[in-house]
C-alpha cells in the first residue's frame, strides 16, 4: 500500500512540476528551469522503480524499461545544461538515441515471449516506420532545415529511423494485445506502451523541427515538453502491466 501512495504522489509531483519547469523555460533555460526539469526526470525514473516494487516486474522487460527511463534522465541533464557546450548536446542525444534502442528491445522482449515464433520485423512495421521517416525528412528538407546543415540531415535520418522504429514496435506489440492478448492488462498495455510510444514520437518530431530552426513558440514547447513526460510517466507505468502479476482489482 505504501509504495502505491508514492506512486500516486509521484504522478501528482509530476504533473506540479512540469508546468513550474516550463514556466522558468520560458524565455530560455535558467537555474530554476535546470532545477525543475531535473527533479521532473527524476520522478519518472522514481515511477518506474516504484511500479517494479509494486508489481515485483523483475523480468528483462521491467530491467530495460528501467535503463530506458535512466537514460531519458541523462538525457534531459546534458540537454539542459546551462553550460550549454556542443558535448552536452551530444550526449544527450545519444542518451536518448539509446534510449529509444533500449525501448524497442523491450518491446520485442515482449513480443517474443507473448507471441513466440514471431519475426523481429512485420513487414508492415518496416513500411510504416519508412513512410514515417521519408515523410519528416520530405517535410524539413522543403522547410530548408538542412540548408548548409547536410550534416544534420544524416543525424536527424538515423535517429528518425530509430524513433520510428520504437513507434512501431510499440504501437505493434500494444495492438496485438488488444486483439491477440488473454490476459486482464491488455488495455493497460495498450494505453501505457501504445500512447507512451506514440506520445514520445509525438514530442520528438516536434523538437526535431525547432532545434535546427532555432526558434520556437511557447505553445510549441509546452507540447512538446507536456508530451515527453506524459510520454516517460506511461512507460514506467507499463511495468505494471506488461509481464506482471499486479492486480487490477483489491
Amino acid at each position: 500500500m505504501l509504495f502505491k501512495i508514492l506512486l500516486g504522489l509521484t504522478v501528482l509531483a509530476e504533473c506540479v512540476c512540469v508546468p513550474v519547469f516550463l514556466k522558468y523555460y520560458w524565455p530560455d533555460r535558467c537555474k530554476k528551469s535546470f532545477i525543475f526539469k531535473v527533479i521532473s526526470a527524476a520522478l519518472f525514473v522514481l515511477c518506474g522503480f516504484l511500479c517494479v516494487k509494486i508489481s515485483g516486474n523483475n523480468t528483462p522487460y521491467a530491467s530495460l524499461m528501467m535503463w530506458g527511463l535512466v537514460l531519458g534522465f541523462f538525457g534531459d541533464v546534458f540537454l539542459h545544461s546551462l553550460q550549454n557546450k556542443s558535448w552536452h548536446f551530444v550526449l544527450g542525444f545519444l542518451s536518448f538515441l539509446v534510449g529509444h534502442i533500449v525501448y524497442i528491445v523491450a518491446f520485442w522482449k515482449a513480443i517474443k515471449t507473448t507471441y513466440p515464433g514471431s519475426p523481429v520485423f512485420t513487414w508492415y512495421e518496416l513500411l510504416a516506420t519508412f513512410i514515417l521517416l521519408a515523410l519528416m525528412l520530405t517535410i524539413m528538407i522543403k522547410m530548408g532545415i538542412f540548408k548548409g546543415k547536410e550534416v544534420l540531415l544524416v543525424a536527424f535520418g538515423a535517429y528518425g529511423f530509430i524513433l520510428f522504429t520504437m513507434l512501431t514496435k510499440g504501437l505493434r506489440y500494444a495492438i496485438g494485445e488488444i486483439a491477440y492478448g488473454t490476459n486482464d492488462h491488455m488495455l493497460g498495455v495498450f494505453l501505457t506502451v501504445g500512447l507512451g510510444a506514440i506520445l514520445f514520437t509525438v514530442s520528438d518530431v516536434i523538437l526535431g523541427f525547432t532545434i535546427p530552426m532555432g526558434k520556437t513558440t511557447r505553445l510549441v514547447r509546452n507540447i512538446n515538453i507536456g508530451t515527453y513526460f506524459a510520454a516517460q510517466i506511461l512507460l514506467g507505468i507499463s511495468i505494471l502491466f506488461v509481464f506482471s502479476a499486479f492486480p487490477l482489482y483489491p
